[in-house]
């Protein structure tokens, strides 16, 4: 998109010089790299930054009729709305600098107020001028994430640029600079819980649904010392420890068990919708938690770690508003308690699977789906195993499908009839029932 042409088109007024109107961001690192000859980005969004505050910005927009209220979070920030076409584009006011100064002097003010160099470039619309003044395109060419100017400097101004770091590097498979990986020698990592929760919880939740290994953003995380202090279970799937005795699970290290897992759930959960892939992802993420509380005398065995998960879902819920939605954290809590279980569902009795049945899997809109994904991700994220992972998913999706219809198919009103006044005998009847059918329904399918 050429965003100058297509604000000449829908706003020619924003060509005015004296509004000093630059596209910042995504867009104006993709019009300098065309401009150098380099492939870069193929952005959606469009970002503007200007020389008016937000009540003179306001003014200008509703004088022609394009204003659109925004929250008081961007108001906060110096930044409007307005409806350009058929787009709502944010204008924000040059973060830094003299507002009496010259124009170039603001741009250059507000460039060097921004955390990385692939983010400060700007466009200039009334001339198509293109200002780079940190090696942005170069650093792009490379592959780089590199801070602008001292990163220590920029992460005091706002602490979440720590994560974001990382995250963008991961998100663009670029390389992370040293003097960012060097910050843990000269920050306190404690300062993230300085921030707004939400904002934390958001870069967090961004690093495991936007890369391509989450598994590998979070152990950079972890050597910067950032992982602990967002959760400790977490951290600890990455300090080293032994995933399991190698006989079932030869890449021996768990950091390499929860990379490989999640990169197989990257590929394997891609057809879903956003909500069930992340559910899937952080499923993934979370269900081996319990292995964090294994004493270093019982390694590398982890008994009883499946269960013993849920308990660290549920503070991490807790601890981040934003990072998991309830429907999210049920499936991860159901994924870590029965993980292995689930596995082995033609050795379990039929009264446990009725058991299941009740506990688990009697919601009619069940994630059957992100649940066998998830299941299938913990086999496949073993050496030399990733071929099994599709095995894997369809005979959990195939149990778990024989399983609701089976359990599903009993007359619950029916029993409840018969022992109006007795609800225990009621409920035990039920299960009985239920039991029956599976066993039924298990038996046809192996006749099969």
């Amino acid at each position: 998109m050429d965003v100058v042409a297509f604000i000449n088109k829908h706003a020619e007024w924003l060509s005015a010089t004296d509004l000093g109107v630059c596209v910042v961001g995504s867009q104006a690192l993709a019009a300098a790299c065309q401009r150098d000859g380099v492939d870069g980005p193929i952005p959606d969004d469009v970002d503007l930054a200007w020389s008016l505050d937000c009540d003179q910005g306001k003014r200008l927009l509703e004088q022609y009729g394009c204003f659109v209220p925004t929250t008081t979070g961007n108001i906060e920030r110096g930044t409007v709305a307005a409806k350009i076409g058929d787009r709502r584009i944010e204008l924000t006011r040059f973060r830094a600098g003299d507002p009496s100064a010259p124009l170039q002097d603001r741009i250059l003010a507000d460039l060097s107020e921004r955390d990385m160099t692939i983010g400060a470039i700007a466009v200039e619309v009334a001339s198509g001028a293109v200002h780079d003044p940190f090696r942005g395109v170069d650093h792009y060419r490379a592959r780089r994430i590199v801070p602008v100017g001292d990163p220590a400097a920029r992460v005091r101004e706002h602490g979440i640029r720590w994560l974001r770091y990382f995250r963008k590097a991961h998100e663009h498979g670029f390389s992370v600079d040293a003097s960012i990986r060097g910050l843990k020698r000269q920050l306190d990592p404690s300062l993230l819980l300085e921030l707004p929760k939400e904002a934390v919880a958001l870069e967090v939740r961004a690093a495991v649904s936007k890369t391509a290994s989450p598994g590998r953003c979070l152990l950079d995380l972890h050597e910067a010392g950032l992982l602990a202090i967002i959760s400790e279970p977490l951290a600890r799937q990455f300090d080293g420890r032994q995933a399991g005795p190698q006989q079932w699970h030869p890449e021996v290290s768990q950091a390499l068990h929860v990379i490989l897992a999640l990169e197989w759930a990257v590929t394997h959960s891609a057809d879903m919708n956003d909500r069930d892939r992340i559910a899937t992802l952080f499923a993934v993420l979370c269900h081996d938690l319990g292995k964090s509380d294994t004493p270093a005398h019982e390694l590398p065995h982890h008994r009883g770690h499946e269960g013993a998960g849920v308990p660290h879902i549920e503070a991490l819920q807790a601890r981040w508003p934003g990072l998991i939605d309830q429907r999210t954290a049920t499936l991860c809590k159901h994924v870590a308690a029965l993980h292995l279980q689930l596995r082995c569902f033609d050795e379990l009795r039929s009264g446990t699977m009725a058991k299941l049945y009740d506990l688990y899997f009697r919601a009619s809109d069940y994630p059957l789906e992100p649940f066998a994904v998830a299941v299938a991700a913990d086999a496949a994220g073993r050496l030399g195993c990733g071929p099994q992972g599709e095995q894997v998913r369809d005979k959990v999706l195939k149990d778990l499908t024989l399983l609701r219809e089976a359990g599903g198919g009993v007359d619950a009103a029916a029993l409840r009839q018969k022992y109006p006044d007795d609800l225990e005998t009621f409920r035990a009847q039920l299960h009985e029932a239920r039991a029956r059918a599976i066993e039924a329904a298990r038996r046809a399918n192996s006749r099969r």
